[in-house]
């Protein structure tokens, strides 16, 4: 094989395992919701989750259509049901949820910042970057390890405050 095409090939096959990588599991949605159980006001019962994409962009839009496939039907989880509603970025200041997911790929997320923290929601990404600029409150990364991420001047924003003990096992900044 020439190395032309070793390059293309090596080029095609990381970018599968950058896409593989990225995409958001069942098992993350359970971590996810498990990490909001230990809030202090932690939500119960069935809970409308706006998954915030970015239409113009085809990771985040593709993002939101599979964390939607994943919650079809209501994810239950311990004592909260997630039932997912689809947002637009440009929409999140109108949308009837109890908390936000945020997906890859969405941008600069102000707006929702900004929503979270005047009606006291939390926010959740797989996108650690959004946590650490503060667009989200909480991260999740779960590959090879279990990684909890949260921004505490977001936390403290959006009302979102977490047990003494699940707050030995996060990483807080």
């Amino acid at each position: 094989m020439g190395r032309g095409k070793l390059v293309i090939l090596t080029a095609a096959m990381l970018g599968a395992a950058m896409n593989a990588m990225a995409a958001v599991s069942e098992g993350d949605l359970q971590i996810a919701a498990r990490a909001l159980s230990f809030m202090t006001n932690a939500p119960v019962g069935t809970v409308h989750v706006g998954i915030v994409f970015n239409p113009a962009n085809p990771q985040s839009t593709a993002d939101a259509a599979q964390l939607a496939q994943l919650m079809a039907g209501g994810l239950r989880v311990g004592n909260v049901t997630l039932q997912p509603i689809q947002v637009p970025i440009d929409q999140v200041g109108g949308a009837q949820v109890g908390l936000f997911f945020l997906t890859e790929g969405t941008g600069p997320a102000e707006r929702l910042s900004e929503v979270a923290n005047l009606k006291k929601l939390p926010c959740v990404s797989f996108d650690l970057a959004q946590v650490r600029s503060g667009a989200c409150a909480i991260g999740i990364h779960s590959g090879p390890r279990v990684e909890i991420l949260v921004n505490r001047a977001a936390a403290e924003s959006s009302g979102v405050s977490f047990s003494t003990a699940f707050r030995m096992l996060i990483t807080e900044f």
